[in-house]
């Protein structure tokens, strides 16, 4: 987790002050107002790089680093969604308390690194929705410090939890940190159940895992895939592939991932020939509609965050095609909570479901890598 306010790579000189004024993102009120603040006042018509080039030579504190940076500052994504099954709580252990003592211990922990933590309970859910700040330093001072928002979704089902979660490292962190504060609660260790195909190393498994789970959603329809992405890891090194120079040859030119992208991507001839050259698919997206909907179509998108070992699985909708006059509109609006949720819900079983029934099949017959 990250403190509200860590140590940046570059101060921002006026150089960077100038260059940062002249960029779109920062609107003339913008500027007008950093005048404002020193009771400077300006015209509207007085050309940018001039107001720029004044501003820049006086003395700028951090308010007004703020201030440009919020202008500049990277539109967060929208963030794929990964869940887990948790089960082995003791029957006689009051499930509500247990979850109330691990938030109240990872609340402290996340607000004392300068993060925000709202809660919120639906039922039997609870929300977790966690505002905080990462720092890239790769960017310049005004780009560095990016704000994102995070969601972790505690579920209560007959076994245990049904945890739901923003997928990525920090949130991720925060959930691992949940589950380790429960288990030292409950004083057992929890039985996970995640989507995985980390002991299925068929590659031809792999990929039928995805093509199932575009076409066999319960209560929808595919429509079309749109985009699959393949992956075939790189071969453990040899020292008998160099030559007597130590230098590689040919034959040792890889490509790891390829990127397929059109209409009835599953079908094509090009991803049948590299299915046959050992790739796999690790993300796929498609289009998909409600067999007793009004014809909307959900574009989907499933992958896996570890492409070598399939694991990580997240999900994210990436918007709807709504029905407008009787017609399929080319424009694709975001998902509501309501359509999320039950994607969510969707996808979830039906993935684990699959995953499950690989695993098995695996264990029985002991499938090979093709």
């Amino acid at each position: 987790m990250k403190r509200k306010h860590g140590p940046s790579l570059y101060y921002a000189t006026d150089k960077n002050v100038f260059d940062a004024l002249n960029q779109h993102k920062v609107d003339m009120p913008t500027v007008l107002k950093l005048f404002e603040r020193r009771n400077i006042v300006v015209s509207s018509k007085t050309p940018r790089d001039v107001l720029a080039r004044y501003f820049a030579r006086l003395t700028h504190d951090y308010f007004d680093h703020q201030n440009i940076a919020a202008r500049l500052g990277i539109s967060p994504r929208r963030e794929r969604t990964t869940s887990i099954d948790i089960a082995g709580i003791p029957s006689d252990s009051d499930k509500d308390e247990k979850l109330r003592e691990v938030i109240d211990k990872i609340k402290g922990q996340i607000e004392s690194d300068g993060s925000i933590l709202h809660i919120k309970r639906s039922e039997s859910t609870v929300y977790l929705e966690i505002q905080y700040s990462v720092i890239d330093y790769k960017r310049t001072e005004f780009t560095q410090v990016q704000h994102r928002d995070g969601v972790i979704e505690w579920s209560q089902s007959a076994d245990g939890f049904t945890i739901r979660n923003t997928q990525n490292e920090f949130i991720n962190n925060i959930r691992d940190e949940m589950l380790t504060n429960l288990e030292a609660s409950i004083g057992a260790k929890l039985i996970r159940k995640e989507v995985s195909l980390f002991d299925v190393p068929s590659y031809a498994e792999r990929s039928k895992f995805f093509l199932d789970l575009m076409s066999d959603l319960p209560g929808f329809s595919r429509k079309d895939v749109t985009d699959v992405y393949v992956y075939k890891p790189k071969p453990d090194a040899s020292d008998d592939d160099e030559d007597e120079d130590g230098a590689s040859s040919e034959e040792d030119a890889h490509v790891e991932r390829v990127f397929l992208r059109g209409n009835g991507v599953s079908r094509s001839e090009i991803l049948g020939s590299l299915d046959k050259k050992g790739y796999y698919i690790v993300k796929a997206g498609w289009r998909a509609s409600k067999i007793l909907g009004q014809g909307e179509e959900y574009d989907l998108e499933a992958t896996f965050a570890d492409p070598k070992d399939c694991t990580g699985f997240s999900f994210v909708v990436r918007g709807v095609y709504p029905i407008i006059d009787g017609k399929l509109s080319s424009n694709r609006r975001s998902a509501n909570i309501a359509e999320g949720a039950e994607m969510a819900r969707v996808i979830e079983r039906k993935a684990l479901e699959l995953a499950t029934t690989i695993r098995t099949k695996h264990a029985a017959n002991g499938t090979p890598k093709t």
